[in-house]
């Protein structure tokens, strides 16, 4: 990743919008690489001995902690991507799967409850 990469994912970490990296053309290239790799196949499944199609790829360090990490399938001798299906995404991400569902939570205009 180059430094000028770097700054530009900081940022949109800080503005929360960190959404659009996933646009990112070499975000989409080592995507591909890493389900390629991976035979399209989840690796926490594989792990339990299932299979499930694997069309995500994690970053095992999060983003958002690690954005120096963000195009790097590894980290020294770990794997910092993996694929892994959306069932196993949404456990990975539990906080993330409220979220869409039920949308993001804002703080209410006033004190007064009526629930």
């Amino acid at each position: 990743m180059t430094e000028g990469q770097l700054l530009k994912l900081r940022e949109k970490i800080e503005t929360d919008n960190v959404d659009s990296f996933y646009h990112w053309k070499d975000w989409e290239r080592l995507r591909q690489e890493v389900l390629r790799m991976d035979h399209y196949e989840c690796q926490i499944c594989k792990e339990k001995g299932k299979y499930r199609r694997a069309d995500i790829v994690h970053h095992v360090k999060h983003l958002k902690d690690r954005p120096d990490l963000a195009l790097s399938i590894w980290d020294g001798e770990e794997r910092q991507l993996i694929s892994v299906c959306k069932r196993c995404h949404e456990d990975l991400h539990p906080e993330r799967t409220v979220q869409y569902r039920y949308g993001k939570k804002e703080k209410p205009l006033t004190e007064e409850r009526w629930d």
